[in-house]
Formats: C-alpha cells, sequence, structure tokens
C-alpha cells in the first residue's frame, strides 16, 4: 500500500465521536473484517500521568474474561503488554511458538484467554509525543483470518488504532482540564519543586507540617499521582503552577 492510499483510507469514527463511541465503532470494525475481538488499553499516559487498566480499557471481550484480566491484573504481565512496552513497530501473537519465550505466570492469561477463543492477534503500539503509549489490538480464533484482514485493510485498521488513540486521550486531557488545585495546594507543590521540605514549607507559609503534608496529599489525590514530587512534576507540566 502506497503512503499516499494508507492516509485516504477511511476513518471508522464521526467527527464527532468521543470515546464513549470506542467499543461500538471498533466492534463494528472488526465484525466487517471478518474477525472476532478488538482491544485496547494505554499502558502510560502523557508525562506519566497515572492511570488504571480499567480507566482505558476498551475491549469486545467477553464480559468474564474482561473482569477477570482486570481483577488478576493481567495487564502487569500479559506478553501482549509486555511486548508493546518494547516493540515500535506492529507484532503478531498467538500459538505455541509464540509463547515458549514466556515465562509460566505469563503464559497462563494465553491459557486463559483460550477458553474464551482469544488465541490470535495483531497489535499496534502507539506512541504519542508526550511520552503516551497504548496498544490497539485485533483478535481472533483463527491465525489465518487476521492475516487475511491486515492483507485486505491494513491501512483501514492502521487508521482506526491512531483514532482510538487520540479520542480516549483527548477524554482523559480533558478530565484533567476539569481538575482545580486550591491556592494553598499550588503554593505546597511549587515550593516542593524548589526542593524544600514539608517543613520548610510550613516555616515559609506560617501553617504546620501536618496542614502543608495534607494539601501535598491532596493535590496528589486530584492529579492521580504517587506522591507529591510527582504531583509538583505534573502540576508544573500541565501548566497549574
Amino acid at each position: 500500500m502506497s503512503l499516499q492510499a494508507l492516509f485516504e483510507d477511511r476513518s471508522d469514527y464521526s467527527d464527532t465521536d468521543t470515546s464513549a463511541a470506542v467499543t461500538q465503532r471498533m466492534s463494528e470494525m472488526t465484525r466487517s473484517l471478518g474477525l472476532d475481538f478488538f482491544s485496547f488499553i494505554f499502558l502510560k499516559m502523557p508525562f506519566g500521568r497515572a492511570s488504571s487498566a480499567e480507566a482505558t480499557l476498551y475491549a469486545s471481550y467477553p464480559i468474564d474474561w474482561i473482569k477477570t484480566y482486570l481483577r488478576q491484573g493481567y495487564a502487569a504481565h500479559d506478553p501482549v503488554t509486555d511486548l508493546g512496552r518494547q516493540n515500535l513497530r506492529p507484532f503478531a501473537w498467538g500459538g505455541s511458538a509464540f509463547l515458549s519465550h514466556f515465562p509460566e505466570h505469563q503464559r497462563r492469561v494465553f491459557d486463559e484467554a483460550s477458553d474464551f477463543n482469544i488465541n490470535h492477534g495483531v497489535t499496534f503500539p502507539l506512541r504519542g509525543p508526550k511520552g503516551d503509549l497504548s496498544i490497539f489490538s485485533l483478535a481472533s480464533e483463527r491465525a489465518a483470518d487476521l492475516r487475511d484482514a491486515m492483507e485486505g485493510a491494513g491501512g483501514r485498521i492502521l487508521s482506526a488504532a491512531y483514532d482510538t488513540h487520540r479520542l480516549v486521550l483527548e477524554d482523559a486531557v480533558q478530565d484533567m482540564d476539569g481538575v482545580s488545585l486550591s491556592p494553598r495546594e499550588k503554593e505546597c507543590l511549587s515550593w516542593t519543586l524548589e526542593g524544600k521540605t514539608a517543613g520548610e514549607i510550613a516555616m515559609i507559609l506560617g501553617i504546620s507540617t501536618s496542614t502543608v503534608n495534607q494539601h501535598a496529599f491532596n493535590a496528589s489525590q486530584k492529579l492521580g499521582c504517587l506522591n507529591k514530587h510527582h504531583a509538583a512534576v505534573h502540576a508544573l507540566r500541565w501548566n497549574m503552577i
């Protein structure tokens, strides 16, 4: 396929779609290609922002498998997510030869997935300019179905993968736009960036150390960050301080 033809391929989304349309639109595309399932998940959000698997997982897999996948925390050691973090190019997966390179706890993910006829797939790692990384996958019981789909509609699939990344990310950014920090939270994070300890910040602001820690904790919670240092850097990158 020529580069021109690739970018002329039609979109499976409308101009007004948001991430709420992802599952329906991609399920329709998957069926039109003669395949069984699709899945999409963010492995990294922009600027290292924290995000749970539940928040960005979209899939047409059977609901029982989705529940098991999330409950067992399989996103952390799924062979597909593992390779998605390492690869720049799309890759195929499935079959005994593929699984032979992985330890038992990772093969177990595929063993359980096969009970739902999730046997073979192709995955597109999608990287953005702000450190964001997602993976878009199509899966089927038969590897031959995937080969046929890629040969006949590779451009359409690639376009759908990037459009899905864009839609989910746009909604995530809008969610962040709705987050506001109080003046004290901003002050505590700003001084944290300057390398000040909680005690030093308390002296500067004329409040107790426990109050400084509470403000820093509240800001970290709002921003989905692990600690005040992570929150301070995150707030700076999002122009909140």
